[in-house]
């Protein structure tokens, strides 16, 4: 796995710092991601402490629960980070390469245990922090998301990318699992994406609920694995339409937000402890985004500097679900298949199955803006 896969791109990953449109150094992310950037792109402090700042900024302003609950390591979701910083890259595609594989081996090893569902690489490079939506930042995306997912290099927009969890059971059995895998960045802020920004650069979030279910169960937080689906779907439940703008006032509108089930009666909600955010009668078979949620990389959404069109103007993907959250088996061939039940496999070696990308299609009548 550390070495260079034959289709990754033989780029220059110094000179491409100088050839990525960046916006003005004076624009503002936001007070949250401006005061957490006094400290992650300050070349003077070091990875050990930026960090722990990092993990306080997702506690806090992360829309994604399992990514908020995972920065202090609560309610047993934990997740490892692999840092790339701007001298990484100045010591070319070779080094960032073998440096994030190793990383991956390492999580991935640790996650087969059940002591860790998620793996964050952060690209920690200032250029990353202030590159300006458009083509470039796409083409950076599919580069860094090729240097980290090199059996799929090129990785392509669009795209559906699972990546390949290990999961040791107690009898000894092992499985692989599929993890979700998407990008957050900077630059997001306040565009059609805008649950997607973070702070210090580009990040390949890798996010496996099943994994993190089958531990609940596996560690004794929960008595089966249906009760440990349910668990991990609340998350995802209120994970939907945490992603507002928010400000100026008027525009809080999410980039993701729950449909609604008319036929539930009033008071029978399923969550015990619903958001506010989220409405009594969402629906839990589906909800809409501006952009299809499990795309590694959604292009249409990171080309665009704004978000000052309203959704009704906007292509919205309405039939989006949670389908995969179930403990019920399915067939291998279906696209549901290894997110909770896996591939059996040999156990003591680590096991290197590569799921099938699948193109994101949108089945929801789709609007585009003209």
């Amino acid at each position: 796995m550390t070495c260079l896969h034959v289709n990754l791109p033989q780029v220059n990953l110094a000179a491409s710092l100088s050839a990525i449109p960046l916006l003005d150094p004076h624009i503002s992310f936001g007070e949250d991601i401006d005061e957490t950037h006094r400290i992650l792109l300050d070349p003077a402090v070091s990875v050990v402490d930026k960090e722990p700042r990092l993990r306080q900024w997702l506690n806090r302003f992360q829309p994604c629960m399992f990514g908020r609950l995972g920065a202090r390591n609560r309610q047993g979701i934990h997740y490892d980070m692999c840092w790339i910083t701007r001298d990484d890259l100045l010591q070319g595609t070779a080094h960032v390469v073998g440096k994030i594989q190793r990383a991956r081996r390492e999580w991935k090893e640790r996650a087969s245990e059940g002591l860790v569902h998620g793996l964050l690489t952060v690209f920690n490079v200032v250029e990353f922090a202030y590159a300006m939506p458009g083509p470039e930042l796409v083409e950076l995306c599919l580069l860094l998301a090729s240097l980290y997912l090199v059996e799929h290099a090129p990785v392509m927009a669009d795209t559906m990318y699972a990546e390949t969890v290990p999961l040791r059971h107690a009898d000894g059995s092992c499985e692989t699992l599929k993890g979700g895998i998407n990008i957050f960045h900077t630059s997001a802020h306040g565009t059609a994406n805008h649950d997607r920004r973070i702070p210090g650069g580009i990040v390949i979030s890798v996010n496996a609920p099943g994994l993190l279910a089958n531990s609940f169960v596996k560690g004794g937080l929960a008595p089966d694995l249906e009760s440990a689906i349910a668990k991990v779907r609340n998350f995802a439940w209120a994970s939907i339409g945490n992603g507002g703008i928010g400000k100026p006032p008027g525009r809080a509108e999410s980039c993701s937000w729950h449909n609604l089930d008319t036929g539930r009666p009033a008071g029978d909600c399923p969550m015990r402890h619903r958001p506010r955010h989220v409405p009594e009668n969402f629906s839990t078979s589906g909800y809409s985004a501006l952009y299809h949620t499990d795309v590694l990389v959604p292009s249409s959404v990171m080309l665009h500097a704004a978000c000052d069109t309203p959704r009704s103007e906007r292509e919205v993907w309405s039939t989006l679900d949670l389908s995969y959250l179930s403990a019920a088996a399915c067939d291998v061939e279906h696209e549901n298949f290894g997110f909770v039940h896996g591939l059996a496999v040999p156990s003591g070696a680590m096991p290197q199955t590569t799921w099938r990308p699948l193109a994101a299609v949108n089945a929801g009548a789709p609007r585009y803006l003209l």
